[in-house]
């Protein structure tokens, strides 16, 4: 009898036992669940807005070296652009008068970062002095106008603010602010491209890219993977 009764005082011991494991890993699995739940939801873009992911595997060869991951949302008022070879993506929105009619866009390329793990005012400087060459190349009646700090996803950054004009009788004008941003870990960066025009109903100056329109918001949703 003694030995009965202890067989089934440990049974119901380990029934005990068990069933608190399994409660245990019930909530975990539920936790887990919500948890992956709140990602999925998180990472979906809000209605009327699409994601680009930037994939190495989709880019011209010639980008591929040059890779870095990042995704950024933008609204369907936003067309991406046909690929180039200089910039990952450009995504832009036309003014009320049509195609060709430049509102806002956005647009990200690479930064080479040299050595790769070196963050300096002098480094961010010396990359936005041959952006600023580049663009004045391409822009008429470019002119910087200052440097401001920036974070983008986290990452300190700076930036250039910019204006100059489509050289057309209207004298069309052009706002602009380049970002270079070097992610820790990354043995190269991005530079980021915000361009807003007179056509725009939001954009009034230089100052208010990155504050306003939509491009603004989707300098907010960029993300490094």
């Amino acid at each position: 009898m003694p030995w009965i009764l202890g067989g089934c005082g440990c049974l119901t011991l380990i029934i005990l036992i068990v069933a608190f494991i399994m409660f245990g890993v019930y909530r975990t699995s539920k936790k887990v669940s919500e948890i992956s739940s709140q990602i999925r939801t998180a990472a979906q873009p809000k209605a009327g807005w699409s994601t680009y992911v930037n994939v190495k595997e989709k880019l011209p060869a010639d980008l591929q070296p040059n890779f870095v991951a990042f995704s950024f949302d933008y609204p369907n008022s936003f067309d991406v652009q046909p690929q180039g070879k200089i910039n990952f993506v450009k995504v832009e929105k036309s003014a009320p008068a049509g195609k060709g009619n430049t509102a806002e866009n956005f647009a990200v390329g690479y930064a080479w970062f040299t050595p790769p793990d070196a963050q300096s005012d002098a480094l961010y400087d010396k990359l936005l002095d041959d952006l600023g060459q580049q663009l004045a190349r391409t822009f008429h009646n470019y002119k910087e106008l200052k440097r401001t700090s920036e974070t983008v996803d986290g990452v300190r950054s700076k930036a250039a603010l910019f204006q100059a004009d489509f050289n057309d009788a209207a004298k069309t004008m052009i706002f602009g602010k380049t970002i270079v941003v070097h992610p820790p870990g990354k043995k190269n960066g991005v530079s980021m491209l915000l361009l807003g025009t007179s056509l725009s109903r939001d954009i009034k100056s230089a100052d208010d890219l990155g504050v306003k329109g939509e491009s603004a918001d989707i300098l907010r949703s960029f993300r490094f993977l």
